[in-house]
């Protein structure tokens, strides 16, 4: 045992509000992974949602445990200590299960690391009875568990709540082969409560109450995996929604509302003004440009909204009907002028490039959509009201499976990288506008991941010996 690690580890504890500790005594332990650091993590509902349900069970104990920060890694390298648990500082192979949720395929590069620390063999073929049961789910996953399906002793695809297996005998039996587990879907949000239960905040989020009001997405555009993935689309009426945001206030008085399209739910009004009432205030996680009217635009500002984040996507408005993105140029630049009038005048503006159809002209929309905006911004702003910009978020196109696009190709580092280069050349001496970009190597990464089948094991284990993500692709190429 590191007294450094159980010290950093004591001290996470105590900064944390809503931690549960049982006594292991006769009881299922079962130890809750979440592929990345604890900042990270612990920003995720998931992780929230699935501690509560297991832990309400009496024969059940389940803690956490998360990728260790660069600090902490060094200390487990220094004193070769096996990676521990939060609560109780136990290493995870003491425990009977280890579940990992995981949302995003580019944490697959974590699970690798986390098993070497925890001194858990990779291959489910090369583990024995005495080695804790591995399991995974999580939208990642769900969506494809080819690429874990050697590493994980079963996976449970769909959403938790919905999964009608006794608990402890899920999490109990070890089986040769993975299981085949029906995909669930919780019929009635209302049902169950989808929020923050454990508060700190040296976390992503940490200053607010995170509340999901909707699952999956009424729209349906071809290259989103959340229709599939949450299909039906579901939403939370405002009683339930209200109800959690009046356990929230006990301890925050920001809420981060969560959905995909919020700006739409049929009580949308009556959620933010229910929050306004209460002296509260809210975040909204996605904002639908063809729902914004005046009545939404004051309820943001209301809630002290000085920029906002738009999903446009693609730059012309020909390539977003191809991706079932029907929001016209009109319906952008008038969201814009709407919400700078009501003080949000600094906009995010988020494209992909790389899509099925692109052409050049629709690289050069892009800029030209994104300078309208500018002026749409500058036209409409109140007087002297703050600074004024468009910031432009580039985000390479990722084929997913089980969208109308996973049979699609990723367009390649070279292309991506060109293009970027293109879009950074046209606002080289431009005011105003400001263009960052997400990493392509990690795009290319996640697009192998994403659609990969059972031998990625072999692409996660070269990574996991050289940590080199760039080689690792080289040698298997997507």
């Amino acid at each position: 045992m590191s007294w450094k690690l159980k010290k950093k580890l004591e001290k996470r504890l105590d900064a944390e509000i809503g931690t549960i500790h049982k006594d292991w005594g006769g009881k299922l332990s079962i130890c809750l992974v979440y592929p990345n650091t604890y900042r990270v993590g612990m920003g995720n509902l998931a992780v929230h949602t699935i501690y509560d349900i297991l832990n309400a069970q009496e024969d059940i104990i389940c803690e956490r445990a998360f990728l260790p920060d660069d600090d902490e890694l060094e200390e487990y390298e220094r004193s070769g200590a096996n990676l521990l648990s939060l609560e109780s500082q136990k290493p995870l192979g003491e425990f009977d299960a280890v579940a990992f949720t995981i949302s995003f395929e580019n944490d697959y590069l974590n699970i690798l690391p986390i098993l070497s620390l925890a001194k858990i063999p990779h291959r489910k073929n090369e583990r024995n009875e005495h080695h804790p049961v591995l399991i995974a789910g999580g939208a990642a996953p769900t969506l494809n568990s080819r690429p874990l399906s050697k590493i994980f002793d079963r996976i449970i695809p769909g959403e938790f709540e919905a999964c009608n297996d006794d608990l402890t005998e899920l999490f109990a039996r070890r089986e040769a082969h993975n299981a085949q587990f029906t995909k669930g879907h919780l019929k009635d949000l209302n049902d169950s409560d989808t929020q923050t239960t454990i508060y700190s905040e040296d976390v992503e989020f940490g200053n607010m109450h995170l509340i999901e009001v909707q699952r999956g997405c009424p729209r349906g555009c071809k290259y989103c995996a959340t229709p599939s993935l949450y299909r039906p689309f579901r939403f939370r009426n405002a009683e339930s929604v209200l109800r959690m945001v009046d356990h929230g206030l006990k301890r925050r008085k920001r809420f981060g509302l969560i959905g995909a399209d919020l700006l739409s739910h049929p009580e949308f009004v009556e959620i933010a003004t229910g929050i306004h009432s209460r002296e509260a205030i809210f975040s909204a996680s996605s904002v639908r440009i063809d729902a914004i009217d005046e009545i939404r635009a004051r309820l943001l500002a209301t809630s002290k909204h000085r920029s906002i984040a738009l999903g446009v996507e693609a730059g012309s408005q020909r390539l977003r009907g191809l991706l079932g993105k029907r929001t016209t140029d009109d319906q952008a630049l008038d969201a814009a002028a709407l919400l700078a009038k009501h003080g949000m005048t600094k906009i995010r503006l988020y494209f992909m490039i790389g899509l099925p159809g692109e052409t050049e002209e629709d690289l050069d929309s892009i800029i030209s959509l994104s300078r309208k905006f500018l002026i749409s911004i500058r036209d409409n702003a109140p007087k002297g009201k703050g600074l004024h910009g468009v910031d432009i978020t580039i985000s390479p196109f990722i084929p997913k499976p089980n969208t109308p696009f996973a049979n699609e190709d990723f367009a390649g580092e070279k292309y991506i990288k060109e293009a970027i280069k293109g879009l950074k050349r046209q606002l080289k001496n431009e005011r105003g506008i400001n263009l960052t970009h997400d990493s392509v190597l990690h795009a290319a990464s996640e697009a192998l991941l994403a659609k990969g089948n059972e031998d990625i094991i072999d692409f996660l284990e070269d990574f996991h010996n050289t940590g080199n993500l760039k080689r690792s692709l080289a040698n298997y190429p997507a």
